[in-house]
């Protein structure tokens, strides 16, 4: 865009602190970020990466495209690139395998399908609390419980998640986007719940996760899930600004249409 570290900094920050980003002897703060993508025309996916302390170059497997692009919601062509892995996928693939037809029967609104593919996960993980596939199907059965209505029975699988994990416990086989991902779906589930207190829990969780490993997956979601959950504690009138102004600066930064139409924008 031909603009002088000087430019880009006005408004922003100093010219001195561009020059640290650039040169990676610092990483920016969230605010000043968002700042300079909206100045940019960026999101912060786009630019994220080049902080993260992982490779972004790392090869991932079809199935692992297929499970990131289905938790994102990008779920164009989704059946025929599955139909293509039948009969190639080794045992220890299924539970993947099985957890990706999960959501996609769930988002299409199949519960009891959905329920029978979920109940496939758990065979092939035996329901082990370190695998990241056990707490996902968890996650997906209470989801399915929640879209009939059924708030008790969806509790009871995110309970089993909470008692599953905490911010010391190690998922091996977990990736950044399936932790944030449990951790945003929680927040929202349980707002919609009306359990305001379990569901600020959940996304200062991911937050704070987001914030250790340098990723950016959902900031703008669980920004939003800790401003609902705030809203109606007087006390708190302050933070559920904070996290309300970041949801909404971080959505426009994200073109996430979806959120600003949750936000009336």
């Amino acid at each position: 865009m031909n603009l002088t570290q000087i430019e880009l900094a006005n408004d922003i920050c100093t010219q001195n602190t561009i020059s640290k980003i650039e040169k990676h002897n610092i990483a920016p703060t969230v605010n000043i970020l968002i700042k300079i993508c909206l100045k940019l025309g960026l999101t912060l996916n786009d630019v994220f990466s080049d902080f993260s302390s992982k490779s972004s170059a790392k090869e991932e497997s079809i199935l692992d495209e297929i499970e990131r692009d289905v938790l994102l919601k990008q779920t164009s062509s989704i059946d025929e690139r599955m139909s293509s892995l039948e009969g190639k996928l080794s045992n220890n693939d299924m539970k993947q395998y099985e957890l990706i037809r999960g959501v996609v029967d769930y988002s299409n609104d199949n519960y009891d399908v959905s329920l029978f593919n979920l109940d496939k996960v758990l065979q092939f993980t035996k329901s082990a609390n370190d695998d990241v596939y056990t707490l996902l199907a968890y996650l997906f059965k209470g989801l399915n419980y929640l879209g009939q209505e059924h708030n008790d029975r969806a509790q009871y699988y995110f309970q089993m998640i909470d008692d599953s994990v905490d911010e010391d416990s190690k998922l091996s086989n977990a990736s950044d986007l399936e932790i944030l991902f449990i951790c945003k779906t929680l927040a929202a589930s349980y707002n919609e719940m009306n359990l305001p207190k379990e569901s600020f829990g959940f996304s200062q969780c991911g937050l704070r996760f987001a914030h250790s490993e340098h990723v950016s997956y959902f900031l703008d979601e669980l920004n939003y899930q800790a401003a609902l959950a705030l809203k109606d504690d007087k006390d708190e009138k302050q933070n559920y600004e904070d996290h309300y102004n970041l949801a909404l600066y971080l959505a426009k930064s994200n073109k996430n249409d979806s959120l600003l139409a949750k936000m009336n924008l």
